[in-house]
This record gives C-alpha cells, sequence and structure tokens, in this order.
C-alpha cells in the first residue's frame, strides 16, 4: 500500500504562504511602532511650539479682553488650551466655560505642570481626569509665573496613524498576493512537470515504451528527466526481448508432440500447448482451475498431489509415472517443478502472479503405440520362446541318446555332445527370454514380506555351485543380517543372475564379493567382482534386454539376466545400477531394497564393504 502525503503544490504554496505572512507582518508590526513613536514626537513638538507662541501672545496681551479674545480665536483649533495660574487654579480654557472654571480640580499637580515650574517646560502623556480621554499635553512657564498647557487628543493621533498604517497594509497585501501568485505559477509549472513525468512512466508501464521526456520544469529536473527516459530505454529493450522469448517459447511449445502444462502451486492451470488441447479438448478452457476439470484422469491428479508434497530434494529428479485409461490408451507423464520451491499443501492458494505462484510443468504423451508394439514385442518374444522350447528339448534329447549309442564312432559322438551343449545353452536363452516376458507381463504388485537377505544369498549360491567350481571362485559375503521387504524367489533370482555374471566374468581363483550398507530407510547391496571391467559409455546399457557389450567381456550370454535383475529390483520399489571401476574392485551392480521397518536396530549397522566409485 502506497501512502499519500500532501501534494507538492500545496506543500510549495504552504511554505510561501508562510515566508510571505511573516515577511509582511514583521515590517508591518515594527514600522507601526515606530511610526507611532514618530507621530507622537510630532505632535508633542507642534504642542510645545504652540503652548510657547499662544503663551508670548498672552505675556504681551494688554489686559484681561484681550487675553479672553485670544481664547476665543483659540476654541477653532483642535488643541485645548488651559492658563494656570500661580497656585494651580485654572483662569481660562478654551474648552471650558468661565461659569465652570471654578468647579476644575487644582492642576498644580500635574505632571506637566510640575516639569515647566522647574525646568519652563514639560510634556506628558496620559489620560485626563476632567475629560476622560488619553491626550498629549505640553506646558510652558510664563514669565508671570503662570503656565500655558496645550493639550492634542491622542485620538487624533492614533486616527492619522492608523490611516498611514492602512496605506502601508495594503501595499504589503499586494506584495503578499503578488508572492502568493508567483507560488501558484511557479507549483503549478513544477505540478505540470511531474505530470509529464507521470505521464510518461504510466505510458512505459501500458507498454508504450515509445515515450520519452523532452522538457523538464527546471535543471534540477535534469538527471531525474534523464532517469526516466534510460528506464524507458532498458524497459522497451527488456519488453522487446521478452516479447521474442515469449514467441520462441510459444513457437517451440506448439511444436513438440508431447503435451506441456503449466500448474501453479495449487495444482491450477496456467499455460498449455496445442498438443495437450488435441489430447485433451476440456483443457482448452480450463486456464485457472484445477487440473481434474482439464484432465480427467483421477490418478494423475493423485500423483500431482504427490509431488506436491515432496521436498525439495526429493523432487528435483522429477516424478515419472504412466497411466492407463479406461478406453484402453496409456500416458506417460513426467512431472519437474523449480529449485527452491517449497511443499505446498493441498487446497492452499497464493495470490495469482506471485512469486511462489509457478508449481510445475507437466509434459503427458501418448504411449498407447509404444505400449502396443511392446506388448506385441513382448508377445512374440514369448510366443517363439514357447514354440522353441519344445524343438531344443527334443534336439538335447537326441543329441545325448546319440552321445550313449554305441553303434556310433567317437567322433560322431563328439559332435553330438556339441550339439547336445549348445541346445541347452539355447534352451537357457529360451528359459530367461519365458521368465523375462512373465515378469513383463505380470501387472500385479509383487507380495512384500518381511525376509532375511541371507536365505535368498543361499539359494543364489547353491544354484551357481557348478560355475564357482568351475573357475575356483570363492564368495566373500559382508552382510550385517539385514532385514528388508521382498519376495525370497526374485530375490534369490536376482542373486543367481549378479553371481552367475559375475563368476562368468572374474578370472580363475577370483574373488566375487557380497556386502551391504544400510542407508535410511532403504538397504544398498553390492556385488562386485575383479573381471575386466565396463566401458563407461556401455555402463548405462548393461541392463538392456540382448544388449551385448564388448567382446572381452562376452562369454556367451544372451544379454537377459540383467534385465531380469532390472524389472524385479524396480517391481520391489527398487533401483538398481552399474559402476565401473568400483573401489578395488573391477565392476560392481548395486541395487536397492526397502529395509524392515521392525528391524532398525540393523539399519543402524555399517557394512564393512567399501562404497567408494
Amino acid at each position: 500500500m502506497i501512502v499519500c502525503g500532501p501534494s507538492l503544490r500545496g506543500r510549495l504554496f504552504g511554505v510561501f504562504a508562510l515566508i510571505t505572512l511573516i515577511a509582511a507582518a514583521l515590517p508591518a508590526l515594527l514600522s507601526r511602532n515606530v511610526i507611532y513613536e514618530e507621530r507622537l514626537a510630532l505632535v508633542e513638538e507642534q504642542a510645545m511650539s504652540l503652548a510657547f507662541f499662544v503663551g508670548s501672545l498672552l505675556t504681551t496681551a494688554r489686559g484681561e479682553e484681550e487675553e479672553n479674545e485670544i481664547f476665543k480665536n483659540l476654541e477653532e483649533l483642535s488643541f485645548r488650551f488651559t492658563l494656570i495660574g500661580a497656585h494651580g487654579g485654572v483662569m481660562r480654557d478654551s474648552r471650558v466655560p468661565p461659569e465652570k472654571l471654578p468647579d476644575m480640580d487644582n492642576h498644580e499637580d500635574r505632571p506637566e505642570v510640575t516639569a515647566a515650574r522647574l525646568r519652563g517646560r514639560g510634556v506628558a502623556v496620559r489620560r485626563s481626569g476632567s475629560l476622560g480621554f488619553e491626550s498629549v499635553y505640553a506646558a510652558a512657564a510664563l514669565r508671570d509665573g503662570r503656565v500655558l498647557r496645550v493639550a492634542a487628543p491622542l485620538a487624533e493621533v492614533r486616527h492619522g496613524l492608523e490611516k498611514e498604517f492602512s496605506s502601508i497594509t495594503l501595499g504589503i497585501v499586494a506584495v503578499a498576493a503578488f508572492c502568493l501568485l508567483l507560488a501558484v505559477f511557479i507549483s503549478g509549472r513544477i505540478r505540470r512537470g511531474m505530470e509529464e513525468m507521470a505521464g510518461v512512466v504510466g505510458a512505459v508501464s501500458c507498454t508504450r515504451a515509445r515515450a520519452r521526456l523532452r522538457t523538464v520544469p527546471g535543471r534540477e529536473f535534469l538527471p531525474l528527466a534523464q532517469a526516466v527516459n534510460l528506464m524507458a530505454d532498458s524497459i522497451e529493450e527488456y519488453v522487446h526481448t521478452v516479447g521474442e522469448q515469449s514467441s520462441q517459447l510459444e513457437t517451440i511449445l506448439n511444436s513438440i508432440r508431447e503435451g506441456v502444462l503449466v500448474l501453479d502451486r495449487a495444482g491450477r492451470i496456467l499455460r498449455r500447448n496445442k498438443t495437450l488441447d488435441e489430447m485433451f479438448p476440456l483443457a482448452a478452457g480450463a486456464e485457472g482451475k484445477p487440473l481434474i476439470e482439464g484432465l480427467p484422469v483421477p490418478a494423475l491428479q493423485r500423483a500431482v498431489d504427490d509431488f506436491f508434497r515432496l521436498s525439495p530434494d526429493e523432487a528435483a529428479p522429477g516424478l515419472g509415472a504412466h497411466f492407463e485409461w479406461p478406453t484402453g490408451r496409456f500416458l506417460v507423464a513426467h512431472l519437474s517443478r523449480p529449485h527452491g520451491s517449497a511443499p505446498i499443501a493441498p487446497g492452499q492458494l497464493l495470490p495469482p502472479g506471485s512469486r511462489e505462484d509457478f508449481g510445475a510443468v507437466l509434459v503427458l504423451y501418448d504411449a498407447t503405440e509404444i505400449m502396443r508394439l511392446e506388448q506385441a514385442r513382448r508377445d512374440f518374444v514369448a510366443n517363439v520362446s514357447h514354440e522353441l522350447r519344445t524343438p531344443l528339448t527334443v534336439v538335447a534329447g537326441y543329441a545325448e541318446t546319440l552321445m550313449g549309442s554305441d553303434d556310433l564312432a567317437e567322433e560322431y559322438k563328439n559332435f553330438a555332445g556339441i550339439i547336445h551343449k549348445h541346445a541347452a545353452a539355447l534352451a537357457g536363452v529360451v528359459e530367461n527370454m519365458l521368465e523375462l516376458a512373465r515378469i513383463e507381463n505380470t501387472r500385479e504388485n509383487v507380495e512384500l514380506a518381511p525376509l532375511r537377505v541371507e536365505e535368498a544369498l543361499r539359494g543364489a549360491m547353491a544354484a551357481c555351485r557348478e560355475q564357482r567350481e568351475a573357475g575356483n571362485i570363492s564368495f566373500l559375503t559382508e552382510l550385517e543380517s539385514a532385514s528388508v521387504l521382498g519376495s525370497l524367489p526374485l530375490l534369490t533370482q536376482v542373486f543367481r543372475n549378479l553371481l552367475e555374471n559375475a563368476c562368468r566374468y572374474s578370472p580363475a581363483g577370483g574373488q566375487v564379493r557380497i556386502c551391504s550398507k544400510p542407508q535410511g530407510r532403504e538397504v544398498l547391496f553390492i556385488v562386485s567382482d575383479n573381471g575386466p571391467g565396463i566401458a563407461r559409455d556401455e555402463l548405462p546399457r548393461v541392463f538392456e534386454r540382448f544388449y551385448q557389450i564388448k567382446k572381452e567381456r562376452n562369454s556367451g550370454s544372451a544379454g537377459i539376466g540383467l534385465a531380469i535383475c532390472k524389472h524385479i529390483i524396480e517391481r520391489h520399489g527398487g533401483r538398481i545400477w552399474a559402476e565401473s571401476p568400483y573401489g578395488d574392485a573391477s565392476t560392481a551392480m548395486l541395487f536397492t531394497l526397502r529395509a524392515d521397518a521392525g528391524a532398525d536396530d540393523n539399519l543402524n549397522k555399517l557394512g564393512n564393504c567399501s562404497t567408494d566409485g
């Protein structure tokens, strides 16, 4: 949320108004006091001048009639004239009728009168006791001992002052108004410049990235304008790059013959390609909806939910799954998600478009034709193998009969022996092919039960006794009584095939090691030998059916045994792989099985074999 303060224009206007108010009010107040003091001093000087002037007239007057005439003429002036006797009594007053003079107070104690008797002149500003308003008093002592006092009403002084101050105030207000108008103009210009910048930024944000700032309200805004233009250039380049990448991605997605689906972390559909729409027409209008609405495959929805619950380490390799539709079609799906993405609970929703919104990529392809061809291949191999079993049995039987016949020469008996040997070998290959076909065609889950691996290993070692003795091979077992979940016959067959391969490729007098190592909830098994080894580029293919490695390790095997081991281990929920070299051995076959949860004490024991390599 953006917190918005007062506008820049309002703040500038407020600052200008405050400065103008201070600049206008302070001189006005100071000038008012100065003008008042000057006007007061001028009035005092005028009053004192009148006092001396009129006093000189009274001094030169001849008799009371002339004095009365002088005071009569003084009544027309705005000043008040009072003649005070030698003892403080009021003798004449220009504003008081003669008959009321006896009622007036004695003025001897008035400050201006006292000062005039002492120094010849006196001035005071005070409130009149007889008239009731403030006045400026100026008193002058006459030669005959009397005092002439002149009074000027202070109201007139203030009235004149107010007239002058009004003129000054009007000028100050005019200057203040001009300053405020200037502030409005400057702030408006700045505002228009900011609005132009905001318009350019808004245009850039609306993908009109060609908008640029051409003018600025002042040099101070030049760095900001340059930064905005540079940002617009960068955004335009970025938008162009993103547009090209998006177009390339769209082209790539639509050219892929597999269905591609992008999900958010709540399992909702974000994006898809055309192939997916062809495979699932309902997905065309399912953007933003749960996966099950666009792809009505409950098993796929369950797999996605389980995948989202995995930790980043568990989900790093991705998840592959196979699904069969009720119509008989087969789907192969692969799920992957961004590195560092945390697990999410089903139903947890995140804001669309957030950084954590991208959840996983689902790749789907219709493997119905491949599965049909694979099933046809398996059926063909099974049928051919089954059809070959009877002829091979007959050939081997007749060859064995010829070997025991007394009517044949020894040379022909050797020929019959060679026929019997190869017929028996071919019969073994046929049996392996039938076993592989049986395992591949069996869709039921293997019933797993707790068992000791030593039991399966003993049965396998007994079955390999003939090969072991023929090559003088020794078996070294280093198992810590590992208890796993598995099927005893199938695990016996796995160990038998691995031991037969090890004996076949080990040199005379060699040693085959079988050891184990607990790894969390699994147990790792290693069968290693000291044969000639396997080339690195051939390691990934040794578990393919009928794959033959290079001649120095080829001793007549049909390449089916390891394929059988791979299918059995995967049916047990484990994995199998080969490493060459492995520690101090040339080649090792490694596979994992689920540990028996009721035998945790065995899982904490460590085998003696090396797991280097």
